[in-house]
């Protein structure tokens, strides 16, 4: 055998730390992010912080509703960053009532997950494809979007490895779409398979509601087994959580703060940015100076390093409200008729469409929309409730949410004895004009937690 050399040329993805931080800042809340700069100005000296404010969105539109300089319409092209005022204060004292308004450390559900994919031996391109997975639960560990829908053709192939490597992680039974299929992924987790897992499978996806209105007899009928087995069944049912995320997800959901506001100000739709929960952020020049005298190498090196850190950190910042800030003027624009008149007027609207309008990618929007709330007439909602798929297969097609919202009206003011099936809602919906399968409606009637008809007609 002969021993030779050949030379081969291949594309391959690489990201830089600076990638990294900016994939982890456009998913951060406005909370964490917070603690995340507090943390850096604590541990950096090239950082400084120019001017104080409070952590106090509702103080921040107060002082600005009469300045017509810093107010945007979603029609407005000016850039992020208007002007601001500060406080003559010390800097130690600034710092001190940022922290202050900063929340206490507390991890978070993609926190905890983050870390798991940081301990496995990943390629590049499959952290890639895990960090959009994860960015893309909600607080209880479910798809928030069609995961498939967020990858590229190249990370299309890694998608079902890369979840089924997510199933392995704690807490068991997120990174699915429902929490029945939570349930019986969390079986399959414990051990469960074959025949046994398919007969929970058929009580967790038909037999719930059965159970609940104590007819186990005809349960089991239906899944074809004795009582004695349906109870065996049912016990190893509770021991299980039908939302596994939400152990992590406490703190960020009890405090929520806006990170823009959309609100109708004497007919018209008024954009504000809430740059008042954040710091204004400058490189300490006494420290910058130091660069330029004569020092021992170690020193430069150590004072270029936090320079660096400093900068990539306020641009990185920057950037996430920039993009912040236009997906907010693209969801004034589109989601206009839900801002003035409510939830059931929200319309269909894709990320990618977002995306499109102002010329990032989907995964990017997807990134800036995790865990990010606006505030609007109707309350402080999920950035996230505004992208909806279209439903109905002829006549007048709404978003999801729309939908829900008017199945919803149709169950509050419904004043018949007999409580209305899911067919007779379907069919009610069709005189409305929106085609929506009963199957459809079973599905949106579950997600709003709302029992059966045969339940409500107990009660």
């Amino acid at each position: 055998m002969a021993l030779s050399l050949s030379l081969t040329q291949k594309q391959q993805l690489k990201l830089s730390p600076q990638m990294l931080q900016s994939f982890e800042l456009m998913a951060l809340p406005l909370a964490e992010l917070q603690q995340k700069i507090a943390s850096e100005i604590d541990t950096n000296p090239a950082l400084e912080i120019p001017s104080g404010r409070e952590a106090s969105f509702e103080a921040f539109a107060e002082k600005n509703q009469d300045n017509e300089k810093n107010i945007d319409t979603y029609s407005d092209s000016s850039s992020y960053g208007s002007d601001r005022g500060g406080y003559d204060t010390e800097a130690s004292d600034r710092l001190q009532s940022f922290m202050e308004n900063a929340l206490s450390d507390e991890e978070t559900l993609q926190e905890h997950l983050m870390s798991q994919l940081g301990c496995e031996a990943l390629s590049e391109p499959e952290y890639e494809v895990g960090m959009i997975l994860i960015t893309n639960l909600d607080a209880n560990g479910f798809h928030v979007q069609e995961p498939l829908g967020l990858l590229n053709k190249e990370q299309k192939a890694l998608f079902e490895p890369m979840l089924d490597r997510l199933h392995r992680f704690d807490p068991p039974g997120i990174g699915v779409q429902t929490w029945r299929e939570s349930l019986i992924l969390q079986a399959q987790v414990k051990g469960m398979e074959g025949e046994e897992l398919k007969t929970f499978s058929l009580l967790v996806q038909d037999n719930l509601e059965l159970m609940r209105a104590n007819k186990q007899a005809q349960a089991a009928k239906n899944m074809g087994i004795e009582l004695e087995e349906l109870d065996e069944l049912f016990s190893f049912l509770k021991t299980l959580t039908p939302y596994p995320g939400q152990g992590f997800s406490s703190g960020p959901q009890l405090y929520v703060i806006p990170d823009i506001s959309i609100r109708k100000v004497e007919g018209e739709l008024i954009l504000r940015m809430n740059r008042s929960s954040l710091p204004d952020l400058m490189i300490n020049k006494e420290f910058e100076a130091f660069s330029l005298g004569k020092i021992p190498k170690e020193t430069q090196a150590y004072i270029q390093g936090q320079l660096k850190r400093a900068n990539s950190l306020m641009f990185q910042v920057k950037l996430r409200n920039q993009t912040l800030y236009k997906v907010g003027q693209v969801l004034a624009e589109k989601q206009k008729e839900f801002f003035l008149s409510g939830p059931q007027f929200i319309q269909p609207l894709t990320q990618k469409c977002v995306a499109d309008q102002i010329g990032v990618h989907e995964t990017t929007v997807s990134r800036i929309s995790t865990a990010k709330w606006i505030d609007t007439d109707w309350g402080i909602i999920p950035i996230k409730r505004l992208f909806s798929s279209a439903v109905g297969d002829e006549g007048e097609q709404v978003s999801k949410h729309a939908a829900k919202e008017i199945i919803r009206q149709i169950l509050e003011e419904h004043q018949g004895k007999k409580a209305l099936s899911d067919q007779k809602i379907s069919d009610l919906l069709k005189e409305r004009g929106l085609s929506v399968a009963r199957r459809t409606v079973a599905k949106y009637r579950n997600e709003l937690h709302i029992d059966p008809s045969f339940i409500r007609g107990t009660n």
